[in-house]
């Protein structure tokens, strides 16, 4: 006799599915038969299908923001923290199916929840970048600013039109995008040598300078990197 499954359990392999296939093309029922339930089960977690699935996507959503807050508390050096909380977001991302992230922005109830989601993200990354940058960790920054230009990419790299004009899975598209967020676009030896002059010169350079005094020329790019990729 199979087991029933436990509330968290089923709500699991619930997520699984609808992750994967998203709930537009599945009815009630046919959910019910895929995951070996009642209707009335489905029914005791929202009372239509569209209430279901947004229950589903604030679960998977806010179970990313706890685990990148529990990683977060754990690691004390904040280059590895950073990079961390980017990681779990880019490997979310890779659990999420073209036709599931279609149906969060075809939901208005659903895309909201994920808007909602996008915008704690960024909040908790401008408290640690802002962080970073009073410890002299980070080059000299705004961490809303920084913040804002991460939710404003992400609000536009998610959306299923771009992803199939890129040839990209969301989490490829994240990964390109944290790759050069963290490492920079120019490399220092193409980097044009444009003369600039009054306050704008000796703003950049004071702030070249705090950077080099800070951190070397790139050794934070190179450590957040670093502790992003390793195992």
């Amino acid at each position: 006799m199979k087991k029933k499954l436990t509330d968290e359990e089923f709500f699991d392999a619930l997520t699984h599915l609808l992750l994967a296939e998203g709930i537009k093309g599945l009815t009630v029922g046919e959910i019910a038969t895929r995951m070996h339930c009642s209707r009335r089960r489905l029914y005791d977690i929202a009372q239509t299908k569209e209430e279901i699935f947004c229950a589903v996507v604030k679960r998977f959503f806010d179970g990313i923001l706890g685990q990148g807050e529990a990683l977060i508390q754990r690691e004390q050096d904040l280059t590895a923290a950073l990079a961390a909380y980017l990681d779990v977001g880019v490997q979310a991302a890779s659990r999420i199916g073209v036709q599931f992230l279609k149906d969060v922005e075809d939901s208005a109830a659903a895309r909201s929840i994920f808007d909602r989601y996008q915008q704690a993200r960024t909040v908790r990354l401008s408290q640690l970048i802002d962080e970073g940058v009073r410890q002299g960790v980070f080059a000299p920054c705004h961490g809303l600013v920084v913040s804002e230009l991460i939710l404003g990419a992400a609000l536009r790299l998610r959306r299923p039109a771009f992803l199939a004009q890129a040839n990209l899975t969301i989490e490829e598209a994240f990964q390109e995008f944290y790759r050069v967020l963290l490492g920079g676009l120019l490399i220092d030896a193409a980097a044009p040598k444009v003369a600039r002059s009054g306050a704008r010169t000796s703003r950049a350079a004071a702030r070249r300078a705090s950077v080099k005094k800070n951190a070397g020329d790139d050794e934070v790019g190179t450590m957040l990197m670093a502790a992003w990729n390793r195992d």
